[in-house]
């Protein structure tokens, strides 16, 4: 008997749920609600995925929950380092736009604090101008780890925003994608001798872009394990800023027509 737990152990600890498990406790442990293996459609296939781990910081403001959700997809990378792809160019034409995915009285938050706010939480209103524009996977040819992650968080991002739309409950979803990796991360970029320099990170932030669509760009963080904690912490303390910083915005929307789904002009009254 001890012979065969040996054996499963050995065969769940080559895959990635010991990390996901650990990623998971230590949101949890970092003062987040937890959900996992969240169950997803996919938009392209039709099939339901799961998505790894949904984190939750919630507060009630005039009996309409604001929650920031953070899915993480988690991923065992050893021996294939991820590599974020940095060039010189900056996101100047994308700056006025706030590439951050949430229900539609989300939206109106986001234009809201935009407009009234001097207060830029790195939440909603990232620097676009230090992120990478790809990420790659090395030594892989095919089903590269990376490029499956970061989709998969994505659609799992888009069917939670659709879902949230189709609901007549009070409350305000904003939604922030993450991957956790066990394994090496790199900045990939050129030199001006045209040589590519690599310099490892712990956290590296890259942006997806969608051609021609109006909200196709998304900004997408990767962490290490190592940096996971303290990643974690940094986080939590920029929720609680959110809401200190954004309370007379939240009230502002609370008060208004506070469900998700398709408003009118004649519904809101600030």
């Amino acid at each position: 008997m001890e012979d065969k737990i040996n054996k499963i152990k050995k065969w769940i600890n080559k895959g990635g749920f010991p990390f996901e498990m650990k990623v998971a406790k230590a949101f949890k442990e970092g003062g987040f609600q937890i959900g996992q293996s969240i169950l997803f459609k996919d938009s392209e296939t039709g099939k339901y995925r799961e998505t790894d781990i949904i984190a939750h910081i919630t507060k009630s403001v005039e009996n309409v929950w604001f929650n920031l959700s953070f899915v993480v997809e988690c991923k065992k990378v050893v021996g294939k380092p991820w590599i974020v792809l940095k060039s010189d160019s900056e996101y100047q034409t994308q700056k006025d736009k706030l590439p951050i995915f949430g229900s539609n009285n989300a939206q109106l938050l986001f234009k809201k604090v935009h407009s009234e706010s001097n207060y830029r939480s790195p939440l909603i209103f990232p620097d676009l101008t230090n992120y990478g524009y790809n990420i790659i996977t090395a030594f892989s040819e095919k089903n590269d780890s990376s490029y499956t992650a970061s989709q998969s968080v994505l659609k799992a991002i888009d069917y939670l925003v659709n879902k949230s739309n189709e609901s007549d409950s009070k409350f305000c979803n904003i939604y922030i994608p993450i991957i956790a990796i066990e394994g090496e991360l790199y900045d990939g970029s050129l030199t001006s001798d045209n040589e590519i320099k690599l310099e490892e990170k712990s956290v590296s932030t890259f942006v997806s872009t969608k051609s021609f669509e109006e909200n196709g760009l998304s900004v997408i963080t990767v962490v290490t394990a190592e940096k996971l904690t303290e990643y974690i912490d940094e986080l939590k303390l920029d929720c609680t800023i959110f809401f200190e910083k954004y309370d007379k915005e939240l009230k502002d929307i609370a008060k208004s027509n506070p469900t998700n789904l398709a408003l009118t002009m004649y519904d809101n009254d600030f």
